[in-house]
């Protein structure tokens, strides 16, 4: 009996290398989302991408990026027209790589104007309207603590081809009635420096949430098994040299 045991064992081990080793292409399909993975100049750039880069340099598999609007990324995955979506968590009901690239640090932005600085700031406002993307699906623990201070939640697209659409993003607290955009505190950050805009990105975030790739078993979990194993064989090293790049 130990005997059969272990010959099954064998059997399923050797056809999992046997079909890791006919994988020659990773499609990878991602929304932009500095510094994690962004296109600039027509390159497919980013901390996430440059990781998973590594993971595969010394192997045959080549990997393919593409810059899509967020939930078609995530149709386009299910459909298997690509093997896997950057960015995901347990909201986006898909099947998840165990290892974690990124962290979605959603905090509020708001005009200077306002004198808001904190999350306490805003209980003491009369109304506090916040815009969320309507592309994402957020946590429940987001809407929870929306409840609690007391916000009224308005839907817009987040979607950014460009600068240009970042900056008009932000331009949103200007020209219409509302306190402030949730967004990822780094992203944010970044886009307000760089542009000097007259925007306060909290320091403290409202949820953080770890962001991991996503894939649907029925098309990709082959590819799945060999992404996991080339990530968790990158060492601390590599992966500090990679993020340093982008701090």
């Amino acid at each position: 009996m130990k005997i059969l045991i272990v010959l099954i064992v064998l059997s399923i081990t050797q056809a999992a290398f046997a079909a890791q080793s006919e994988i020659t292409q990773l499609r990878i399909c991602f929304s932009r989302w500095w510094p994690y993975n962004f296109t600039e100049a027509g390159e497919v750039k980013g901390m996430q991408v440059d990781i998973l880069k590594s993971a595969f340099k010394n192997t045959d598999v080549a990997l393919t990026f593409t810059e899509l609007p967020f939930k078609r990324c995530k149709d386009y995955v299910k459909l298997g027209k690509y093997d896997f979506v950057l960015d995901i968590d347990e909201s986006d009901n898909l099947n998840m790589i165990n290892y974690s690239i990124s962290s979605w640090q959603l905090a509020f932005a708001v005009a200077q104007n306002q004198q808001l600085k904190s999350i306490k700031d805003t209980q003491n406002l009369q109304e506090f309207r916040v815009i969320l993307a309507q592309e994402y699906d957020y946590p429940n623990d987001v809407y929870e603590k929306l409840t609690q201070l007391n916000a009224d939640i308005v839907r817009r697209s987040y979607y950014e081809a460009s600068d240009e659409d970042a900056k008009a993003l932000f331009s949103i607290l200007k020209t219409s009635h509302v306190e402030a955009l949730l967004v990822d505190r780094y992203w944010a950050k970044q886009i307000v420096s760089r542009f000097k805009l007259p925007v306060y990105v909290f320091d403290e975030p409202l949820h953080i949430e770890p962001q991991y790739i996503g894939y649907n078993a029925q098309h990709s979990a082959d590819k799945a098994l060999l992404l996991e194993k080339q990530l968790h064989a990158l060492s601390t090293q590599q992966l500090s040299q990679i993020r340093n790049r982008y701090r």
